[in-house]
């Protein structure tokens, strides 16, 4: 009994020691009573903004195959234990080069679940030898649940990408910069336009239903060259997540069906789809499943902009102007439960640490904001509300080069549910504080 005893005693000191090693109590500091909120509201009115007039606007595009092989794991939905089967339809890399002689900038979208940081380092030193400061690089993916993984690090990376692949990581980095280098040698003149179409019939709410806030807009800049050759650069906020994990070939989703549909029928000779605020947005049921669903989704959103976009004028601008806001964080907060969180350090160890920050781009009358996040939908309308005092049109997008996590309004912190807590990892009040850097920069570069 007493050997018993003293095996219990060691068992339950080992547990005690391992629990102070790896967790520790939840902080809930007070928002304006933290370091990092200083910090950003100093550096927020010290704002340098790169850019301005030019002599005029040339714009050009190219898109690049991903090629993926019988070793390639999907990303999407968690670890997969197999690779991909088979290729169900193709994913690529589109770019947009916009420079009107003073500033430029590449809008990069690909398809792929985010814009996968160890991609985003090797690319932003090669874009460099090309003249594209990081300001002037503005990264968003489509957010497919069902395209090419092996982008990733660390245990959780592993858990979201599949085994890491450095081919993998090499190929997307190199398609980035030969879309680009494309893109930029076919500029010419060019005009630009934007509008948004309300596509709620093909949304909703996945944290709480239709009763909740959604962002149901369809957001459309369209750029017009002298030659009469278009494109259409569209963000939406439902989640591509209509392909099953079940279902193990790789697929662009609804995005991917989106802007084949768009250049396959003349309506434009290039598109891209930049996810917008995906944060606690889906696709509305339409009573199909998998492929199915995506393709009817895609339909109707495509006919909702052949049928929306008349009206839809371009413009002679030259303004360009671009930021790169270094974003400082809370100490990261992985939580287990309301008032238990891993330490900082095993975090770290599993996700990797990351330097964030946003980007801001303004484009005539537009202003796109970058967030290195899946960003929510319900946090939209304010600072929306924001761009609009100051006669400025404003599109959010996800996924710019940098992860940490989602973020949600703030009221809903404590909900048990995957957002608001397993995947909220910097909280809280990060939407609060997500959104005053958003009008920050909104203001910054709208004057």
């Amino acid at each position: 009994m007493k050997k018993f005893i003293k095996i219990l005693t060691w068992f339950m000191i080992v547990l005690a020691i391992l629990a102070i090693s790896l967790l520790t109590l939840s902080d809930n500091t007070p928002l304006e009573e933290t370091d990092y909120y200083a910090t950003t509201q100093r550096q927020l009115k010290s704002l340098k903004i790169g850019g301005g007039y030019g002599n005029a606007l040339r714009g050009g595009w190219s898109k690049e195959n991903i090629p993926t092989n019988a070793e390639t794991y999907i990303a999407g939905y968690g670890l997969r234990e197999n690779p991909a089967t088979s290729v169900h339809d193709s994913i690529y890399v589109r770019t947009i080069v916009l420079d009107n002689g003073q500033q430029k900038v590449a809008m990069i979208t690909m398809d792929l679940l985010i814009a996968p940081p160890l991609v985003v380092a090797q690319v932003i030193p090669a874009l460099g030898k090309m003249g594209f400061g990081r300001e002037q690089i503005y990264f968003s993916a489509t957010h497919t649940h069902s395209s090419a993984g092996g982008w990733a690090g660390g245990p959780a990376g592993r858990a979201m990408a599949g085994p890491r692949d450095d081919q993998m990581i090499k190929t997307i980095a190199e398609a980035i910069v030969r879309s680009v280098k494309k893109a930029e040698s076919t500029a010419s003149d060019c005009t630009i336009g934007f509008q948004k179409i309300n596509a709620r019939d093909y949304i909703t709410n996945r944290l709480f239903g239709e009763t909740a806030l959604e962002d149901p807009w369809l957001r459309i800049m369209k750029i017009e060259k002298a030659n009469q050759e278009s494109a259409l650069i569209l963000t939406y906020a439902a989640h591509p997540t209509d392909i099953p994990k079940a279902d193990n070939r790789i697929s662009a989703d609804y995005p991917g069906m989106l802007v084949r549909n768009l250049e396959k029928s003349g309506f434009c000779n290039f598109a891209a789809f930049f996810a917008g605020a995906v944060g606690s947005m889906r696709p509305a049921d339409n009573g199909e499943d998998a492929y199915k669903k995506a393709e009817l989704i895609a339909d109707n959103l495509a006919n909702l902009i052949k049928s929306g976009t008349g009206s839809l004028k371009t413009d002679t601008t030259s303004l360009i102007r671009t930021v790169y806001f270094p974003l400082a964080l809370h100490e990261p907060q992985l939580r287990l439960s309301k008032h238990i969180r891993i330490r900082p350090w095993v975090f770290n160890w599993l996700m990797g640490k990351q330097e964030v920050g946003m980007n801001a781009l303004r484009i005539g009358d537009m202003v796109w904001i970058g967030t290195p996040c899946d960003y929510s939908g319900m946090l939209y309308g304010l600072s929306d509300a924001v761009a609009q005092k100051v006669g400025k049109d404003l599109i959010i997008t996800s996924f710019n080069g940098g992860y940490v996590g989602y973020i949600t309004p703030d009221e809903y912190y404590n909900e048990h549910k995957m957002e608001t807590q397993e995947m909220n990892w910097f909280g809280p009040y990060n939407g609060r504080y997500f959104g005053e850097v958003i009008d920050g920069l909104v203001v910054g570069v709208g004057r």
